[in-house]
Formats: structure tokens, sequence, C-alpha cells
């Protein structure tokens, strides 16, 4: 089998070496032609496959070793910054943090599905008795202002710059303490969101039972999208790496841990301006007295940006 596979595969391998030599210099992937590029792409993704192949179907460890190191080259010659500084930091989130979640959206995807489970409990719960805000993490005050409708987020309007200042720390804050408790697989995920999901869906049950759904969800909706994304990211980087320590799959546990361990940390890397932003608009669109249609609005422009953004299909290797 293993002759068989290497002699239908080499000439794919071959090629993949001479591009990574070609482009090995300082100038990178762009002493390449575009083509050349594009199939540089296309033999690091196949290079990829026949090595996963190997390591399941092959007893040679020589064939695997080699296969990886190819990988591994060309993997840092494609994603490797270009240059230091601000073009390094531009390439990263331009391209690729985008990438990433691509690749790993089904466990952002499994943090919301947990988070929204514990909201919609909380929202039946307090629909029906609104005692359970003693629960839902909901101040009493909270309670007393919604019942009288009344708006308790007109202090951060009078005090824009330290709000938004505050926000962003606190969002941040969120944002790294779900990675973190989420490394302990679900369990985690389940103890760090069990909060903030009861007392989101607690309070949308006391603002559509008493009538304040327009106000709140105006002041809400413009920050949310980001905010809420940027949360269910960073769980689902911890939640990526808990899984790699209970279930590598074919790999070693620690083969799993590097290459998952490190796709986590570029999406925290890229979840943490998505918080900043949201605190911006927190501190000083959400409470502003505006009209709601324009919070409305700046939710919508977000939620389209935000999608287009991270389903970019730009990652840098159609050439430059």
């Amino acid at each position: 089998m293993a002759e068989n596979f290497i002699e239908k595969r080499k000439a794919n391998w071959r090629r993949l070496e001479e591009l990574i030599d070609r482009a090995g210099g300082v100038r990178g992937v762009r002493r390449l032609a575009r083509s050349e590029v594009r199939e540089l792409g296309q033999a690091y993704r196949r290079a990829a496959s026949d090595l996963a192949i190997a390591r399941v179907e092959s007893r040679d460890p020589r064939l695997a070793g080699y296969l990886n190191n190819l990988v591994i080259r060309a993997h840092s010659l494609i994603y490797r910054t270009e240059s230091r500084g601000a073009r390094s930091i531009y390439n990263f989130y331009r391209r690729e943090f985008p990438a990433v979640f691509r690749r790993t959206w089904r466990y952002t995807l499994a943090v919301f599905l947990i988070f929204a489970a514990i909201s919609a409990f909380s929202f039946g719960a307090t629909w029906r008795d609104d005692e359970f805000v003693d629960f839902a993490y909901v101040p009493r005050a909270m309670l007393h202002e919604i019942r009288n409708k009344r708006m308790w987020t007109d202090d951060l309007n009078r005090n824009a710059p330290f709000g938004a200042a505050y926000i962003m720390a606190n969002n941040i804050g969120v944002g790294f303490k779900t990675f973190a408790l989420s490394v302990l697989p679900v369990i985690g995920t389940i103890d760090v969101l069990t909060p903030s999901a009861l007392q989101f869906g607690a309070v949308n049950a006391l603002i559509v039972k008493y009538g304040m759904r327009r106000a709140v969800w105006s002041f809400v909706s413009a920050h949310g999208v980001l905010e809420l994304t940027a949360i269910f990211i960073a769980g689902g980087a911890g939640l990526m790496i808990g899984i790699a320590i209970i279930a590598p799959g074919e790999r070693t546990r620690r083969d799993a841990l590097i290459e998952r361990g490190a796709m986590a940390i570029k999406l925290l890397a890229g979840s943490i301006p998505l918080l900043v932003i949201a605190g911006l608009i927190e501190g000083f669109i959400s409470p502003a007295p505006i009209h709601s249609g324009y919070k409305f609005a700046v939710s919508a422009v977000t939620a389209i940006a935000l999608a287009a953004y991270l389903l970019s299909r730009d990652d840098g290797t159609d050439g430059n």
C-alpha cells in the first residue's frame, strides 16, 4: 500500500518542495507568480490530506515524518507574516483570523447553542414567575425599573467616555474568562455562561411582559451582535482545546493540543477587537437619546459587516 501511495503522490510533494524552496527567501510568496501561489495552496492542502492518510494507514514513520515536515514548512510559508509591525497585524486580522474561524465555526456554534438553551429556560421560568429573577442574577432594582417602564441605562449616556472604557475592559475580561473555563469541555462552558444566559433570558421575559421591548432591544441591538459573537468565539476557542485534550482523534494528544491550541489563541486574539468596538458602541451609541431606528440600523450594519468579514475567502492563497 505504502509504495503505491508514494508513487501516486510523490509528484505533488516534489512540486510543493520546489515552490517552498523558491519562496523561502525574505520576500516569501511574493517571489511566486499568482498562478504559482494558487498552486502552492492547493499542493499544501493535498499534502496535509496525505499526511492524515499516512498517519492512519501507513506504518512507515519516515513517510509520516517527511510529510509532517513538508506540511509545516508550507503552512509557515503561507501563513507567516510578510513583515513586522502594522502590516503583520493587518494580515492577521484581514486573512488569518477569518480563515481560522471558518475552519472552527462548529465550536462557536456549540457555545451559542449552550447559551441559547440556558436563556430559553430562564425566559420561560421568569415569564411564569417574576420571582425567578432572584436565581437569574437580575437585581431587584432592575425588576422594579422594568415594572415601572423606566430604563436603567441612562447613567451610561452621562458618563460615556468612562462608561465605554469600563465596558471594554469588562467585555475583554468576560471573553478571557469564557475562553479559560471552556477548556473544561461543556461543563466549564456551561458554568461560565450560566449567569449571563440566565440574566439575558430573564430580562427579555420581563421586558416582553411589561411592554419595554423596543426601548431595551434598541439599546442592546446596537452592540449586542459584536459583543455576543466575540464571546461565543472566545468560548469556542477554549472548548476546542478542551476537546483536543479528551478526544485527540487519530493524532497524539500532544499534536492535537499544539494544532488546536495555536488556532484557539488566534481565535481569542481575533475576538478582542470585536469586544473593543462593541464597548465603544455600548458606551456612546446604545444609551444615546436618538431614535431607536438608528440603533437597529447600527445592529444591521454590524451584523452584515461581521458576516462578510468572517466569511471572506481572501486567505492569502490567491496571490498578492
